[in-house]
């Protein structure tokens, strides 16, 4: 068997070693992969394996690999897609908004505009406090302005950054923001239905995602289902009301808990009021990991693409070798030791891709990977 491997990369050839991390090899012979947590959580770095075989990185896509997790071992041919330049912005804090008893609209005056796709994420960091990765949106009850970014934090009891709120992060505190990133963003053009299922502020991508869906097809059909604890946790009303003029729009409030306020605000788990879903939807899901997997695994018997966006608790994950590693043994013919591990490559910046027809619009810790197609999960973020 051959010691190294011919891969291309789009249009980009260059030799790795069999046994080489897929992300690792195409960085060192200069070829851009996006990436951002290299844990195989965020969804970044995913690419499509079109020819050859590797080793790990799977999704529930057997055909969709984590650039960052799996290693070649035969000659491949993957494609990535094109996104935004990721970029270094500064912003300062324009406005603080309490939009229910643990959410916080916080809104960023930006230095100059930052281009990215609806659904992805940046890298924030309050001067002074550590980067979180959050998901930018629009408001929930104005026309947007590309001169500021929005943005929805859930309140994390002594959370390092979100208890700051309000006391040492005020109007004018600076800020600097690093994205775009993430992989579960709005692809244009599609023209069969959206299915969009929000938890808590999960809703930040979602509503994203859906303002530009509609600001691209009026007449598109489009399900919206958002989940929250109990009615005040339903913090997005403005946005859901905005929605509602469109004519081919389902959406569907749901919350844990029993209310009498409204029989339009359903009771149970937003999986219950799940549409029949059929191989042409395209589904976008963000929020708590138990109801983005379920969701997930629905799309994944209907045959429908899935993007997916689990927000996990920071700390969750391990940085303990595993089986990937051992198994160089086995590629390379070697006695690898025990706790061998690839330094990584200095990140570079990711391809400019071209602009959409629309115009754009946490770390609450990684996450696993669910979801589907091509380019599933996508960043991994932080609230506290």
């Amino acid at each position: 068997m051959a010691k190294t491997c011919k891969v291309r990369v789009n249009d980009d050839v260059f030799a790795a070693n069999r046994g080489d991390l897929l992300l690792d090899a195409a960085l060192m012979n200069g070829v851009d992969i996006p990436h951002d947590c290299r844990s195989g959580h965020c969804g970044t770095c995913l690419v499509r394996v079109m020819e050859g075989r590797v080793f790990g990185g799977q999704t529930v896509d057997p055909k969709t690999v984590h650039a960052c997790q799996c290693r070649v071992i035969s000659d491949l041919v993957v494609a990535v897609e094109e996104v935004p330049d990721v970029e270094t912005v500064s912003a300062r804090v324009v406005h603080l908004e309490t939009r229910a008893s643990d959410v916080t609209e916080v809104c960023l005056g930006l230095s100059r505009p930052l281009f990215r796709f609806p659904g992805q994420y940046c890298r924030v960091q309050f001067r002074g406090f550590p980067a979180r990765c959050y998901s930018p949106t629009v408001p929930l009850d104005a026309p947007a302005d590309q001169r500021l970014m929005h943005l929805h934090v859930r309140m994390v009891p002594n959370g390092r950054g979100s208890s700051a709120l309000g006391r040492e992060i005020r109007e004018g505190h600076r800020v600097k923001i690093t994205g775009p990133l993430g992989s579960a963003y709005l692809r244009p053009n599609h023209r069969h239905r959206l299915v969009l299922i929000a938890g808590g502020t999960g809703f930040a991508p979602i509503w994203s995602i859906a303002d530009a869906a509609m600001r691209e097809r009026p007449d598109r059909e489009l399900v919206l289902i958002v989940g929250a604890r109990d009615v005040e946790g339903l913090y997005m009303i403005p946005a859901l009301c905005r929605l509602a003029r469109c004519r081919n729009t389902t959406i569907i409030p749901v919350i844990s808990e029993g209310q009498s306020t409204s029989p339009a605000v359903r009771t149970g788990m937003p999986t219950e009021y799940m549409p029949k879903l059929t191989a042409r939807d395209v589904i976008f899901t963000s929020g708590p990991p138990p109801m983005v997997k379920a969701i997930a695994e629905l799309a994944q018997a209907a045959g429908a693409a899935c993007y997916a966006d689990p927000f996990v608790p920071a700390g969750t994950t391990t940085d303990e070798p595993g089986v990937l590693s051992r198994a160089l043994a086995w590629f390379n013919s070697e006695r690898p030791a025990a706790s061998a591990r690839l330094k990584p490559a200095k990140p570079k910046r990711p391809q400019q891709g071209p602009a959409p027809a629309y115009a754009p619009t946490k770390t609450y810790g990684p996450r696993p990977s669910y979801a589907a197609p091509f380019g599933p999960s996508r960043r991994y973020a932080t609230e506290s």
